[in-house]
């Protein structure tokens, strides 16, 4: 009788530990690292006692937490040192981790977390994000994917910045475009001479668009109505613009 009592007792023991993570998971997610310990427990339905009974701090329950989700990206971590591609395998990461931060408002707090993360638990979390980190962006610089003048601190700065990009951002979709803008940015410069030899070709074009019907002031090909009398300028604006040169002028 009482060997049945307690199987019953520690069934309902694990039931609760369970319903207090999957509540933390998802609280944690939602809100953030300041989501205190009597919000779980009532959220979950038990009493303060038993998380506590389970979890005697909230940073024990952070790292329970945490661990999974660090899991992912570490894993990920592992496959992305295994690809050939330098390039695509930096790219990738940067991209994984930050998608795992947008989602989810405690990886994004350990993403930007600092020096002020000193406990155990929350410095193992950045050590998860940096280790890979350090190790894939040297690799894309010696093939030549990233620009020589970076380093991990530098990129991890990024990160933490496109994962800022949310809360301003209209829409997850602008997020991640506005994200890959930054990721652009991290590759070597074109060769000066091709951009000069675009350069030339974009003033040729523009000198031959002047004098085939294009507005004095910008260049842009304006576009002509079948009827009536010929626009002259491509917008107001450069039609405002032209009358204040001419006024300087005079």
């Amino acid at each position: 009788m009482q060997t049945a009592v307690k199987r019953v007792e520690r069934a309902d023991a694990q039931r609760n530990r369970r319903k207090v993570l999957e509540t933390a998971d998802r609280l944690f997610g939602e809100r953030g690292t300041a989501v205190s310990l009597g919000e779980i427990a009532a959220a979950a339905g038990v009493g303060a006692g038993t998380v506590y009974r389970h979890f005697p701090t909230k940073d024990a329950l952070l790292a329970t937490v945490l661990d999974h989700r660090l899991s992912q990206i570490a894993e990920y971590g592992e496959r992305a040192l295994g690809e050939r591609d330098p390039d695509a395998a930096f790219f990738g990461y940067l991209r994984f981790v930050t998608g795992r931060a947008l989602e989810n408002r405690a990886i994004c707090e350990a993403l930007t977390a600092r020096g002020d993360w000193i406990e155990p638990e929350k410095a193992g979390g950045r050590c998860v994000i940096d280790n890979p980190l350090a190790q894939l962006l040297r690799r894309a610089q010696e093939a030549g994917a990233v620009r020589s003048d970076l380093d991990p601190g530098d990129v991890r700065a990024l990160m933490s910045g496109c994962t800022g990009i949310a809360g301003s951002a209209s829409s997850r979709e602008q997020a991640q475009r506005l994200a890959e803008i930054v990721w652009d940015g991290l590759r070597p410069q074109r060769n000066p001479e091709s951009s000069n030899e675009t350069s030339a070709v974009t003033e040729t074009r523009n000198e031959t668009a002047v004098t085939e019907g294009a507005c004095p002031v910008c260049g842009t090909p304006v576009a002509h109505a079948g009827t009536g009398r010929p626009a002259k300028y491509c917008s107001p604006a450069c039609r405002q613009k032209a009358f204040r040169d001419k006024r300087k002028g005079a």
